[in-house]
């Protein structure tokens, strides 16, 4: 086959790929209006890999190099750093999506004039959320008490199988396995719930450790209504907390739990070290940068001292 051949054919795999991913996004439930933006997002990638010819027809791979190529050309274009951004993370997404492998960290591109930070829930935010879900989705209910009591990525949460949750020293961790974090590396986090919200939790994973279900992950469940079995990955959490935002008008992502998760531990006194080690961040200067903010609480006391 000729290179312009191949070129054609590899071209046409990439736009049937992008057409799939945005189906499977659409029968998920996400509206037509974030269809549409995804895939304006997405021809940034189309259009790049025109003048770019990297990736072969069945495996598209980005390298960090090839990354950093991109970002050049999307700088080129004059897009904002906010647009570059999402161009970025659709991009990883739908590469993800298709058995393809993106070699660097999702924040490889950072504006670095501004200062990001995490967006914990608050309190009175969090109960709303979690009281509504116990009252009306179960099985949201407690995916969403394993991403906020451990902190965990959505694409680490939505793998875990029952004895990824155990008991030391009388506390409860999970064991993020290595084939399922974000940088190949396991690791362990205590479960920080408390009262009602932990019992029902505990009681969830006892049920889950019955034989039959010792080998399906967490949030494989019968759906009576569909008469199925319905595995939930992180295109069906994305789509359902966009839903659920809308509802309870609450700006709802599954990170925004894992930032709670965080700040919590730092509001607590927890060394930033160690906080780093259960969440998994690749460099603990990240911990330092998004979540060490001072807390409502902590800002009251320093006003004491006026």
């Amino acid at each position: 086959m000729s290179a312009e051949n191949r070129m054609v054919n590899t071209k046409e795999s990439l736009e049937n790929k992008i057409t799939f991913y945005l189906k499977k996004l659409q029968k998920v439930g996400l509206s037509d209006k974030s269809i549409e933006t995804y895939k304006n997002l997405l021809k940034h990638f189309e259009l790049w890999f025109e003048d770019y010819d990297l990736l072969s027809e069945n495996n598209f791979s980005l390298m960090e190099a090839d990354i950093e190529k991109f970002i050049e050309y999307l700088k080129s274009k004059n897009l904002s750093p906010t647009t570059i951004r999402m161009v970025l993370n659709r991009t990883k997404e739908f590469i993800e999506f298709t058995g393809g492998k993106w070699y660097a960290d999702k924040r490889v591109y950072r504006e670095r004039s501004k200062t990001e930070s995490a967006r914990p829930f608050s309190e009175l935010e969090l109960k709303q959320i979690l009281n509504h879900l116990k009252n009306s989705n179960k099985v949201y209910y407690y995916l969403s008490l394993t991403l906020y009591g451990f902190g965990l990525r959505v694409s680490e949460a939505v793998q875990l199988l029952p004895d990824d949750i155990f008991e030391k020293e009388n506390q409860i961790f999970v064991r993020v396995r290595a084939n399922i974090s974000k940088f190949n590396k396991s690791r362990e986090a205590p479960l920080i719930l408390k009262g009602q919200y932990r019992d029902d939790f505990i009681d969830f994973i006892l049920k889950r450790k019955h034989p039959k279900l010792k080998d399906k992950t967490l949030f494989t469940y019968y759906n009576d209504v569909q008469k199925r079995i319905i595995v939930i990955d992180r295109y069906n959490v994305k789509s359902y907390f966009h839903k659920l935002s809308k509802q309870l008008q609450i700006n709802i992502t599954a990170h925004r739990f894992r930032d709670t998760y965080i700040s919590y531990m730092v509001a607590k006194g927890i060394k930033p070290i160690t906080v780093s080690k259960w969440v998994g961040h690749k460099d603990i200067n990240t911990t330092l940068r998004y979540y060490t903010k001072l807390t409502t609480k902590d800002e009251l006391e320093e006003l004491q001292k006026i």
